[in-house]
Parts: structure tokens; C-alpha cells; sequence
């Protein structure tokens, strides 16, 4: 069983544009979570797939051992879904249906080694079928309607003393081969839920991800 991370960009982000080469912190964006999946050591295999003829350069002299996966116009329109491009990815490939495929995603660049690590260790243990990265919100939650989601108003919790709601963060999600090409979804059977490490669970996506992303970078927030 091998675990293979597979981290999908495209050239043609709208939010955010050509984002996955935006430099934050004096690299690419996709460079973050290269490395810090290089620095878990929980890889046997990291692949980048991409539309782009820049990232591919980059990748293959920057990073000479993450392998770059070409998907097609198809699977990088902006209509398309990211497991489009996985179920491409796999057949294209022929990967063993036993092999574990990690999704990263390069836009939660503040993903710790640790939350790999643990993921690494879950998998191993086979805790369950699938696995999906949330992070732990204290919000409280409201339905439109007018009455709360989270909580009961006759016994509203102070903040610190609520549990909170799972949110997924869109970090990660973590399936067997087999799993994905059989249900043609990045989760099925027993999922668990893996709450991140991580006090900056960002998923860029609009201007005002990537200004506070900066913030974090330029105040050393980050420590991996």
C-alpha cells in the first residue's frame, strides 16, 4: 500500500488570479504544501497536476521529486470538479486500487506536517474508509428562519465552554484508490474526521484570503 498525495492546480482561478503562482512568502502558493507534505515524510509519491506550463517548469526544477501530471482542458475548465480530475488522474496512471490517495489542496497553504502525520497514522491503524480534514468553529450557529443550529437558547453556553461545530476546511481528504474509482467520490464508507493542528485553517479563494494569508507570513505567525 502506497500513499500517494495529489495536489490539483489550474491556470484559471477568477477570485484569485494565476494563484497557485502567486509568490506568499517568497514562493508559490503550491510550493507550501510541497513542502510541508516533503517535511511529514508520509509520501511515497507527490504529484502535481496541472494546466500550466509555468507551474510544470517550476515543479520539475524546483522540486525535482514531485511528479507533474498533465490533465486535460476537460478536467480544468471552470465547470469541472476536482474528482474529475482525480478519476482521470487514476486511470491515466493505473494506480493499485489498494494505494491511499491523499487530496491536498495548494490553497490551505498553513496545513501543518503534523495534521499529515496524524492522517498518516489513522490510515495505517485503518481508523476508517475515508478520511476529510474540518477545522473546530466556536461559532454559533443560526438557521435563516430564526432559530439557532448550535445551541439551545434556554441554555446558550458561554463561548469557552462550547464544543463547537466540525467545519470542513478543505485541507485534505484521504481515500483508497479502489474506494474512489468504485463510489466516483473523494469519501465513502467510514469517514473520519481529522480536526486540524492548525490556528490558520485559510482556503484562499477571494483577495481577502490572500491579504490575510500575508498577514501571517509577514508577522512569522506560522510555524511548521
Amino acid at each position: 500500500m502506497r500513499t500517494i498525495y495529489f495536489i490539483p492546480i489550474r491556470s484559471g482561478s477568477k477570485g484569485v488570479p494565476g494563484k497557485n503562482m502567486k509568490s506568499l512568502g517568497g514562493k508559490p502558493l503550491v510550493a507550501w504544501v510541497l513542502d510541508t507534505i516533503t517535511v511529514s515524510r508520509t509520501a511515497d509519491d507527490i504529484w502535481v497536476a496541472t494546466d500550466s506550463d509555468e507551474a510544470e517548469q517550476y515543479i520539475r526544477h524546483s522540486r525535482p521529486h514531485v511528479k507533474v501530471y498533465r490533465r486535460s482542458p476537460a478536467s480544468a475548465s471552470d465547470s469541472s470538479k476536482v474528482i474529475d480530475v482525480v478519476l482521470e488522474f487514476i486511470e491515466a496512471e493505473q494506480l493499485n486500487s489498494d494505494d491511499i490517495l491523499v487530496l491536498a489542496q495548494a490553497t490551505s497553504p498553513f496545513t501543518l506536517s503534523a495534521d499529515f502525520i496524524a492522517l498518516k497514522n489513522a490510515v495505517d491503524n485503518r481508523e476508517a474508509d475515508s478520511y476529510i480534514a474540518c477545522r473546530r468553529s466556536k461559532s454559533f450557529i443560526w438557521h435563516p428562519d430564526g432559530y439557532p443550529l448550535s445551541y439551545s437558547l434556554d441554555t446558550k453556553p458561554m463561548r469557552q465552554q462550547h464544543d463547537g461545530i466540525l467545519v470542513e476546511s478543505g485541507a485534505f481528504y484521504a481515500s483508497s484508490v479502489g474506494a474512489i474509482a468504485g463510489s466516483r467520490q473523494l469519501l465513502s464508507g467510514k469517514i473520519k474526521v481529522m480536526v486540524s493542528a492548525t490556528p490558520y485553517n485559510i482556503d484562499i479563494d477571494e483577495p481577502t484570503d490572500w491579504l490575510l494569508a500575508e498577514a501571517i507570513v509577514k508577522n512569522n505567525l506560522i510555524n511548521n
